[in-house]
């Protein structure tokens, strides 16, 4: 977790990231550090739990008005299953899902954004395509992100105009904050992981090749 410190660039905006082949590759060697050292309990079922969390707590009260966000029925799909297909076809790193978790965070701390279980997906779709869009210097287009996230290309436009604009179009992430947030995750995923270490470990898919369709 040390290596978070060494990585400025998540922080510093677009027209101050570097696009040179040897800083890419100084990422890319950060990020291998990473995976080889992040627990197989998934950070994406640490995400899921705790954003879940928040819903049931939200549950008995009344909701406010539908926004945009807000789906006509629940998805079918859990939020980690969600999350974990995401990632999948994203082929995003732990960091674009730290901030993808302190965009959600905004939007409820200082929207008043009330999470269930019909707007769930929707928000963390949205805050993730913003995440992956501000911290990798390469992302696919909208029309792709919308096929992954089983949305249509107008609805994902409509839902990354809103979350930009409940976010005053800032999407700044403070590298100390950053830092709480990532080591908080994977303190919570370790604890996990150490929970059910003694059970049988499903074998690990091979990765598809990551394409983003046009």
């Amino acid at each position: 977790m040390s290596s978070v410190a060494q990585q400025p660039w998540i922080h510093a905006p677009a027209s101050q990231r570097s696009n040179s082949t040897t800083s890419r590759r100084a990422r890319t060697a950060r990020t291998a550090r990473t995976a080889r050292t992040a627990p197989a309990f998934g950070l994406e079922d640490v995400m899921a739990q705790g954003i879940e969390a928040i819903a049931r707590m939200n549950a008995s009260l009344p909701r406010p008005a539908p926004t945009v966000f807000e789906s006509v029925v629940e998805s079918p799909i859990s939020l980690a299953g969600y999350l974990k297909r995401l990632c999948k076809y994203t082929a995003c790193s732990t960091n674009v899902l730290t901030c993808t978790l302190m965009y959600v965070d905004r939007l409820v701390v200082r929207r008043k954004i009330m999470l269930h279980t019909r707007n769930l997906h929707r928000v963390v779709l949205a805050c993730l395509v913003a995440a992956i869009k501000y911290s990798d210097d390469h992302f696919c287009s909208n029309a792709y992100y919308a096929r992954v996230g089983g949305v249509s290309l107008r609805e994902l436009n409509r839902l990354e105009v809103a979350l930009l604009s409940m976010l005053d179009f800032d999407l700044y992430v403070d590298e100390e904050h950053f830092k709480l947030y990532r080591a908080e995750v994977f303190r919570t995923a370790m604890q996990l992981d150490h929970r059910t270490e003694a059970m049988p470990r499903r074998r690990h898919e091979p990765e598809p090749e990551h394409q983003c369709a046009s």
